[in-house]
């Protein structure tokens, strides 16, 4: 349900938020199915987040298949939970530590996590909520469930139909969608259909989308509740049983249904082989809530069909636009796209119906996955161009059909290598770092690798790709030894002679492997060993991606090329190669690419050039990389950063204010830069360069604030708070510490400045802290309001804040008594300053 169609629920609100403040563990929001409780749970979570600054993270189980257990369940939980992690811990362990949070005095936080639709899987939900309960003490899990979690102190918030007002007030904005506006004499009608209906949000909504083809007085003479009604079996209520209310649901979708004409119905039943959708506000949700559905040309390649009977391609849009009409397809627009969905619910019924054409679900099923496999081949090696933006923001709104995919073919097994090859491709179009997670599409190229080993013959060359691409993401998760691993089992594929590959790690004549592994054995070579031979073999990587037609391949090599003479090469080499990498990244037209180019180009000018002119790069690929979302890189250009501060310490020596002031600018990076790493699950330590570059340059920065200075610098660093950008916008320059909020846990921890304040701009500050006027102020102290505005001003700059609001957080203790005494005898009358 959209926001303009939140109507009431105050008394719910009241609970839940009443439940939330009071440290009840689990609450769950209970009732029909469409009763609203999805709805519900978002705006009290809202609300809760706005008063309280409380975090809240979803689930969203409906994406799940019934009956699934607590293993998918805790799979679903990590995919939603963690925004990005680039560890090898498991999945468990990054979702704990994502709920537990800590102040900074080690006191538990509370954190709120909204675990939508358990009904459908509410054993495994059940098991999952229940540890994460014992795990983390300070977590309150708000749950949405046509019947109880089971949970021994689970608060119940039963969500009934709305009132008669409430009702009227939904059809009428629902009408208002189709084009209908409800008039004064139509409103008795209205409150009637909506009573026929029990004033059920779902039912409302698909009643008033009836309105594209019928008057409200034939809708109401359609629901009769004799054996005519046009609504089939209805529950008569809101509060059934869990079976009979799947059976409400499915009704109301086969009411809509049987208005549609035939091709209409053919459509929609066909839709149900792409991924479920939700409902997204697009007012306030995350950018990332935006990628779902599937867009138009992907629903006529799939759907159409040139059979007698069948859709013509050109009839899908239209199609859609009358299926969106009847509230059975969810459309999602963005500022460039629109795209479509079926939520679970109506994708189950949807499903039922393929089911019943014969030969229909494999055959759709099998074009779909063909359809993303071509689309992810393609964009894997073409992406290095003006059009990977666009590639890129495709992927990731597919994400959850590309893994529809996936998941389809393991479970046929003729259909592995289209499996693998979707897997191979999302990670060669680098959707790994931009998505979040490292962790997930290794282990469905693992997967799918495996399922291919069952074939005869098996797909050699495939499978080495996939290999070498799994052991690049094995690298960068810093998990050496299962690199290592399945690099030796992918030479071993490509040379199935012991004697040819003898010795191959330590060779440096070429052994005639092909690009992708060259590429592996590169990476390897420079992040495990940091031997500077990394640059011709990713060179040789280059070369050969380029032979084979691979320009995304040969990208990325080049990239890797620049980065190991950056850190490993001669000045000459790291000058020379990142220069040549920038350029051609840059004419190229892609700007991720053209991002970490800068960031190679700005280790360049670091360690061999000009620090400020690497400071300029690197700052400018940190605000392209941000702009698209790339928290893997984000994570790197602010250390990146505090590498180039360094160097210009030591370039130009320690010991003057500005110098001063960069050492802490780098501890506090530092200390930002490992709460980043933290969040997104980064294990620097294995990741040799970046690891000694960071360690090199907080050594500079300790040698010029010492020990103590540079341990306090890193403490404040490590409280900016990333989801607001704070670290980002450090490294970027653009952030004073001394202008954050006066609540700001930076500044809390910080000395006061209160005693900077003279004896009478302190009782002007308790006056104003107390709430008095600038005029009111003067006349008590029998001053001119010229000085007391004198004053005020003074005050706040001493104290470093920008209102007169702040000062009351700033009062010492032993003076809050008078502020208290001050606020009760403050004039009631009187202009304010």
């Amino acid at each position: 349900m959209a926001t303009s169609d939140f109507v009431g629920r105050e008394r719910e609100l009241e609970k839940i938020g009443m439940a939330l403040l009071g440290g009840t563990r689990l609450v769950t929001l209970i009732g029909a199915g469409g009763i609203g409780k999805t709805r519900l749970a978002t705006e009290a979570a809202q609300r809760f987040h706005k008063a309280r600054r409380v975090p809240v993270h979803w689930v969203r189980l409906a994406l799940l298949s019934r009956d699934s257990g607590a293993a998918a369940v805790e799979e679903l939980l990590a995919r939603s939970l963690i925004d990005a992690d680039f560890s090898g811990r498991s999945a468990w362990e990054a979702v704990l530590d994502t709920l537990r949070r800590r102040d900074a005095v080690g006191r538990t936080l509370q954190t709120i996590l909204v675990m939508d639709n358990c009904e459908h899987v509410l054993d495994g939900a059940g098991r999952v909520i229940a540890d994460l309960l014992e795990a983390a003490p300070g977590l309150t899990v708000l749950a949405t469930s046509r019947e109880a979690i089971g949970w021994v102190d689970e608060q119940l918030v039963p969500v009934p139909a709305l009132s008669r007002e409430q009702a009227l007030t939904l059809f009428r904005a629902r009408a208002g969608l189709t084009g209908h506006t409800v008039a004064e004499e139509e409103t008795d009608l209205a409150v009637e259909i909506c009573r026929h209906v029990h004033n059920h949000p779902l039912y409302i909504r698909l009643a008033a989308a009836r309105l594209l083809r019928q008057p409200l007085r034939m809708i109401l003479r359609d629901l009769t509740g004799e054996a005519s009604d046009r609504r089939l079996r209805w529950s008569p209520g809101p509060r059934i049983g869990a079976e009979a209310r799947h059976q409400g649901i499915r009704d109301v979708i086969a009411w809509s249904y049987d208005l549609c004409r035939d091709k209409e119905r053919l459509l929609f039943d066909r839709l149900s082989v792409f991924a479920a959708g939700y409902d997204v506000d697009p007012e306030n949700a995350d950018p990332a809530e935006s990628d779902v559905g599937a867009e138009l040309e992907a629903i006529e390649a799939v759907c159409a069909d040139d059979e007698p009977g069948g859709l013509a391609r050109a009839e899908i849009d239209g199609l859609l636009e009358r299926l969106a009409d009847q509230s059975l397809v969810t459309v999602h627009l963005t500022a460039t796209t629109v795209r479509y969905s079926l939520l679970e619910s109506v994708r189950l019924f949807a499903q039922q119906r393929l089911a019943e054409r014969d030969g229909e679900p494999a055959r759709l099923a099998g074009r779909h996955r063909r359809y993303y496999r071509d689309k992810v081949v393609a964009a894997g090696a073409g992406w290095f161009g003006p059009d990977e933006q666009d590639l890129l923001d495709w992927a990731r709104a597919a994400w959850d059909n590309l893994l529809c995919a996936i998941a389809g073919s393991l479970t046929v097994p003729e259909e592995a290598v289209v499996g693998l090859e979707i897997a191979a491709g999302l990670i060669a179009l680098r959707i790994p770092f931009l998505s979040g997670s490292l962790r997930e599409p290794r282990r469905w190229a693992e997967r799918t690798l495996a399922a291919s080993r069952t074939l005869d013959p098996q797909p050699v060359p495939l499978q080495v790709t996939a290999m070498s691409l799994i052991t690049w993401i094995s690298l960068c998760q810093g998990m050496h030894h299962d690199a290592d691993r399945m690099l030796d089992e992918c030479v071993a594929l490509c040379l199935p002679d012991p004697a040819a590959r003898a010795g191959w790690r330590e060779r440096l004549d070429d052994i005639e492997l092909p690009a992708p592994v060259e590429f592996a054995r590169g990476a390897e070579l420079m992040l495990v060993r940091r031997d500077v031979r990394a640059i011709a073999v990713l060179a040789r990587a280059r070369e050969r991606f380029l032979a084979d037609g691979d320009r995304g391949g040969a990208a990325m090599s080049e990239l890797f090329e620049a980065l190991a003479a950056a850190l490993l090469g001669t000045p000459a080499q790291a000058l020379e190669t990142s220069r040549r990498h920038l350029d051609h990244a840059e004419r190229s037209g892609a700007r991720w690419a053209a991002s970490w180019a800068g960031l190679a180009r700005g280790i360049a000018l670091t360690g061999h050039g000009d620090t400020e002119q690497a400071l300029t790069v690197i700052r400018a690929a940190l605000t392209t990389q941000l702009a698209m979302r790339d928290q893997w890189g984000v994570v790197w250009a602010v250390h990146i950063t505090a590498w180039a501060l360094a160097r210009s310490i030591r370039d130009t020596g320690g010991g003057s204010g500005t110098m001063t002031a960069r050492a802490r600018d780098i501890a506090r990076l530092v200390g930002g830069g490992a709460t980043l790493r933290d969040r997104i699950g980064v294990n620097m330590s294995n990741l040799g360069p970046f690891a000694i570059e960071t360690e090199i340059a907080a050594g500079t920065a300790r040698a010029v604030l010492g020990e103590s200075a540079f341990a306090e610098a890193e403490r404040e660093g490590a409280l900016l708070r990333p989801e607001l950008g704070e670290v980002v916008q450090l490294a970027l320059g653009k952030l004073s510490l001394d202008r954050l909020p006066v609540e700001h846990p930076v500044r809390q921890r910080r000395p006061s400045h209160w005693e900077e304040l003279s004896a009478a701009e302190q009782e002007v500050a308790v006056l104003a802290a107390a709430g008095w006027t600038n005029t009111a102020i003067a006349a008590r102290r029998g001053s001119s309001f010229k000085t007391v505005d004198a004053q005020m001003s003074s005050i706040l700059a001493k104290l470093m804040i920008g209102s007169r609001e702040d000062i009351r957080a700033l009062v010492p203790a032993e003076r809050q008594a008078q502020v208290a005494d001050e606020a009760a005898r403050k004039p009631q009358r009187g202009r304010r300053s």
